[in-house]
């Protein structure tokens, strides 16, 4: 550039000068006017905003500088109103001369407390636990802040809630919890004498830690003296330990199970599918499971389905001998006999809780439901020791229902020993929705076979497997409350007499009756009849129904139902202190100090 040269340069004239002098007035003027439009604007804009957001500002203020001062110590608040806050101190709270409840050192965890009305609490966040009905002692629950950022937007309510004194009860359940991101719910035993609960800040944790005073020599009983040790979830104060892990035995045996059975899946699914969507309505097929022994049962259950002309075209039995495989087709049933695997079980009934043929139906029990889940079935599986008093399927399949949306339900086991916590899940009968997740569940349960093994039951592998996969993948799974009307069990034979008069007088009709919490088949059979509910002829028990097979006779499809089913219950007394439809009064007790049903 320093060859070419400005033609301008070195040449001055007054016009030129006069062009320059007004191009910076107006730049000048330009630039003043600009200022004043600039702060004008930020004026204007100030103020607007401050109308447009003044209703929001003050909503929020007194709330953010409460949540500020809780964390500052809240000196503000003592400044301004230190008798007040004085007051608070000797309120109980134990939060020092602040007047809170918890001190500063607490406040990455533990920001304020409040309390709920238990029903209502657990109507709106219903994790499926069987819930015990509210009583004078547990009404309420506690719920802990754990940030100031968690605390509701009411300044007047925050001020309670993180303030000394009884922590209050807040009806505004949504009010209260608006603006918990995270909402961790831990269930407590009510009343357990001389138990502590530790809260440690840390990494998340989705167990409970159990810490006990058990002497170190295992079924020793609770010792006060002795040191807080670590145990299982199980461990009581008895000394008894729960469930113990499997052996190496016990494992290689159930291998050797598990290897013949996945071996085989795949013929046996295709032999199971077309008998399955024959079956299947509404996506739905109802699974029981049936030995020999037990045939008497299935026969009943049958029955009275017959007499109250419900539609029980929907089963599937998963009979374990041929025996029984006979029986189901000349009942109307549709049958299926896995013959590889179920060849080894036993035939006879289980004459107790546990035994060797009891341990053995419950792995077929697990085999029959994963494989109609595996195929995408929803199942409702029961067990043979039942009679229905309306169509159970209506309620499941009922999208109005308070409680639809759930993964999978259960019968509420009545039980409430630590093994079975939290859900007490009843295995006997359940329905389960066709999805990833309880496929995925039914499929863990099959490889813990060598748990059912060694717990001799796969009730306690169950809901072992039901806390972990509602906890790891969100399965909802909701256990039906032995306290409501609709799905009783034995637990109300046994202990609730006035719902049982309530069934005979024909004020409740609940869908079904689970005659669980029975010691063997014999008690079963007698419970039901002395209930009115046997309806199997005399002619039609196994032994009977042993010699037409001896003979070579095969049933055809419902054969034996007119000649096996009667019409009318067939009532018979046998214990005066159970219940009983009409009154037993002078049969004898079976329960040691039992007393009379009816007075």
């Amino acid at each position: 550039m320093s060859g070419i040269t400005n033609p301008m340069r070195g040449h001055s004239s007054r016009p030129q000068a006069q062009s320059i002098v007004l191009k910076y007035k107006a730049f000048a003027t330009h630039l003043l006017v600009g200022a004043v439009c600039f702060y004008a604007g930020i004026g204007v804009g100030v103020r607007v905003g401050f109308v447009d957001c003044k209703k929001e500002c003050l909503k929020q203020e007194s709330n953010i500088l409460l949540k500020s001062q809780l964390m500052a110590g809240q000196r503000s608040m003592e400044e301004k109103n230190p008798v007040a806050c004085d007051q608070k101190s000797d309120g109980g709270g134990g939060g020092g001369s602040s007047g809170k409840r918890f001190p500063d050192n607490m406040s990455h965890f533990l920001t304020g407390m409040a309390q709920f009305d238990r029903d209502k609490f657990n109507t709106r966040f219903d994790v499926g636990v069987p819930l015990d009905p509210s009583s004078r002692n547990n009404d309420k629950v506690v719920l802990l802040y754990n940030d100031p950022q968690s605390l509701p937007d009411d300044p007047s309510l925050v001020d309670r809630i993180i303030g000394g004194g009884d922590p209050p009860e807040i009806a505004d359940i949504e009010q209260a919890t608006k603006n918990c991101d995270v909402l961790d719910l831990i269930l407590v035993q009510p009343k357990t004498k001389r138990q502590c609960m530790a809260m440690v800040g840390q990494y998340q944790s989705f167990h409970i830690q159990k810490f006990m005073r058990l002497p170190p020599t295992e079924g020793e009983k609770l010792d006060s003296s002795a040191p807080l040790r670590l145990l299982n979830r199980g461990a009581q104060a008895s000394g008894r330990l729960s469930a113990k892990p499997p052996t190496k035995v016990q494992t290689l045996q159930y291998w050797n199970t598990l290897k013949v059975y996945l071996d085989t899946l795949e013929s046996v699914l295709n032999e199971l599918k077309p008998i399955a969507e024959r079956v299947a309505k509404q996506n739905t097929i109802i699974v029981m499971v049936c030995n020999h022994g037990q045939s008497e049962l299935l026969m009943n259950f049958v029955c009275a389905a017959k007499s109250r002309n419900l539609d029980i075209s929907t089963v599937l039995v998963f009979a374990t001998d041929m025996e029984t495989q006979e029986l189901a087709e000349g009942l109307g049933l549709a049958v299926f006999y896995d013959k590889t695997n179920y060849a080894s079980a036993p035939k006879n009934a289980a004459r107790s809780y546990g035994d060797r043929a009891f341990t053995a139906m419950m792995m077929a029990k697990v085999y029959c439901v994963q494989m109609v889940a595996f195929l995408g079935y929803d199942v409702l599986f029961q067990d043979v020791d039942m009679v229905w008093f309306k169509d159970p399927l209506k309620y499941f399949h009922d999208e109005n229902s308070p409680s639809h949306g759930f993964d999978i339900y259960f019968q509420d086991d009545g039980s409430r020993g630590i093994f079975w916590a939290p859900f007490s899940a009843n295995t006997g009968f359940y329905y389960v929705r066709a999805n990833d997740r309880t496929r995925n569940f039914f499929n863990a349960l099959l490889m813990a076979g060598d748990l059912i093994v060694s717990t001799k039951s796969h009730q306690i592998a169950l809901v072992a497997l039901l806390s972990e996969h509602t906890s790891l993948h969100g399965m909802k799974a909701k256990v039906l409350s032995r306290d409501a009307d609709e799905f009783p069990c034995g637990h109300a034979f046994h202990y609730r007499k006035d719902f049982m008069r309530d069934i005979f007088a024909g004020k409740v009709e609940p869908y079904i009756f689970h005659m669980s919490w029975t010691l063997n088949k014999d008690n079963k059979q007698k419970f039901f009849r002395q209930i009115g509910e046997w309806y199997l002829k005399d002619q039609c028990v196994a032994s009977t129904v042993d010699k037409i097979l001896d003979k070579g006779t095969r049933f055809t499809q419902g054969s034996l139902l007119e000649p096996c089913c009667s019409a009318e219950a067939l009532f018979s007394c046998f214990y005066s202190d159970k219940p009983s439809k009409y009154p037993c009064k002078d049969s004898p007790t079976i329960d040691k100090g039992g007393r009379p049903f009816w007075k």
